[in-house]
């Protein structure tokens, strides 16, 4: 791959994470509205378990349909566009019967589900969960044509609309709870989840109406569908078993002290804040580009394109795992510590992220491989290195939160998600196309040194705390920890801190 190739991926990387720093900025302003609203209690896990069951059943079909659709559109694209016009706008209908099929389902084996996932509460805290459950859930149709809907944008490289998107949710959900949830309570975080979804919905099918749109010719019998339905399979089901995993750690943290699936919950959304900010820019940038490289039959283009996914990935997750690991108190204090969040509810918090720190880099390579197999139309080897891996993490879980409490979960999370890395990627690097490993010992080695030397004066300056605001104590100590490996980097000759000034300078000479 050329050098204004690589720069043109690292572009636009870059824009879509600042974005994706806008949106989680946005994200972080209504988990500390939340937060200080409802606090960490009984009623707030019997939300979030409901919640997590909405998920569970959202995602594993939902994803499966939009990583499935992408690689056979932009083939489409390529011979005929109006063609994958009609076969978008069935794909769209299709699904949207679907879902709405799967909510009436789900609505009425809701008190079956939930009273299996929370054995040890009682059946007037299992009706809690019922009753929020019953609400979200009825966002499903929204939520899948969502995913397939920005699935197609990002076929056609608009990649910002995901972002607003969430943008969306964000503003909805915490004008809701804002305004109302103090009258109305956690039923109305899960109305505005609904709306937020609809809202969503009519933005993005605004955006896409061109490229397709709901259509009363729907598409059972169309064999394209059929063919998206086969790729999609084995992608849900292994979606299907990773959610399996939720639930069985969520019936396990319910279990345990009072207010520990809310803290999981809250540190999962910090963890994501942070993982995200890389692997969405990575998977959707890269995962078009490999489709259409791969498409194309320019193999060796796209494992180029592949490896550059792999260093990106590295020079971020490493040094922002590292200090999100160092400063997890502070973080969880200055997000959720006001209000209704208690102390004790802050340091079970700030234990779940300080373990979540360890899954970035391997969450980050997992979706960046995954897509690779996906891209060449084989959905099955990630589906049975996901099937192992999420074996193994249920075992780890059940035994380390033994020993562990809810650390224990995180932990067995991140052991799991760092050998499916390097299990993937030996067995890509056998079967599917070479990744020259050897071209990133030298980049790990500067990037792991300047990050580890960057976390020991950030965590000395966070012990010394010689600020006492702390927010400005958090803000001091990035900038010294990124401040200084970025700096480091560049002293190194660290390709990728080269390129990101020679980016930051073709933006000031255009200005």
């Amino acid at each position: 791959m050329s050098t204004n190739g690589k720069k043109m991926i690292l572009g636009s990387a870059l824009t879509l994470f600042l974005l994706s720093l806008l949106n989680k900025g946005l994200g972080f302003i209504k988990s500390m509205v939340i937060a200080s609203a409802f606090g960490a209690n009984l009623q707030t896990d019997a939300y979030y378990v409901a919640e997590g069951l909405m998920q569970n059943a959202l995602l594993p079909i939902s994803e499966a349909v939009a990583v499935s659709f992408l690689p056979i559109y932009i083939g489409m694209k390529e011979k005929d566009q109006r063609d994958a016009r009609i076969f978008t706008s069935r794909t769209m209908t299709d699904i949207f019967i679907l879902s709405f099929l799967l909510s009436l389902l789900l609505y009425m084996a809701a008190p079956f589900l939930l009273k299996l996932i929370l054995p040890s509460y009682t059946w007037d805290e299992v009706e809690l969960s019922i009753s929020y459950f019953r609400i979200l859930i009825w966002g499903m149709c929204f939520y899948m044509s969502n995913q397939l809907l920005q699935s197609l944008l990002n076929a056609e490289k608009a990649y910002g609309y995901s972002s607003f998107t969430a943008m969306i949710n964000n503003l909805v959900l915490t004008a809701a709870v804002f305004c109302l949830g103090r009258r109305f309570g956690l039923k109305t975080m899960a109305a505005a989840v609904l709306v937020s979804y609809l809202v969503q919905f009519l933005f993005l099918q605004t955006k896409s109406w061109q490229y397709g749109h709901l259509t009363p010719a729907y598409g059972l019998r169309d064999r394209r569908i059929l063919r998206l339905c086969g790729q999609a399979f084995p992608i849900f089901f292994g979606n299907a078993i990773c959610e399996l995993n939720n639930l069985v750690d969520r019936s396990l943290l319910s279990a345990m002290e009072e207010g520990a699936v809310t803290a999981v919950s809250y540190a999962s959304v910090l963890y994501q804040f942070a993982s995200n900010l890389i692997s969405i820019p990575m998977t959707t940038i890269i995962y078009t580009e490999l489709a259409e490289s791969f498409a194309e039959g320019r193999m060796r283009e796209g494992g180029d394109k592949l490896e550059k996914g792999i260093h990106i990935s590295l020079f971020f997750c490493i040094p922002i795992s590292l200090f999100v690991m160092t400063a997890a108190g502070l973080i969880v204090q200055i997000t959720y510590g006001r209000g209704a969040f208690v102390p004790e509810a802050v340091a079970m918090t700030a234990q779940g992220l300080r373990y979540y720190g360890l899954c970035f880099l391997a969450y980050c390579i997992n979706a960046l491989l995954f897509r690779a197999c996906y891209s060449l139309n084989d959905t099955l080897l990630p589906m049975k290195v996901g099937l192992g891996t999420v074996s193994l993490n249920i075992v780890l879980s059940i035994t380390l939160s033994k020993f562990l409490g809810l650390r224990g979960i995180v932990l067995a999370t991140a052991i799991a998600n760092t050998l499916t890395s390097v299990i993937t990627l030996l067995i890509f690097n056998r079967t599917k196309m070479t990744i020259h490993l050897r071209r990133f010992i030298k980049p790990v080695l500067r990037i792991g040194v300047s990050a580890v030397i960057s976390t020991v004066v950030c965590g000395a300056w966070l012990y010394l705390h010689p600020v006492g605001n702390g927010i400005l104590l958090f803000v001091t100590a990035a900038c010294l920890e990124f401040g200084l490996y970025g700096g480091l980097m560049i002293l190194c000759r660290e390709e990728m801190g080269l390129e990101i000034v020679g980016l930051i300078r073709a933006v000031i000479k255009k200005d």
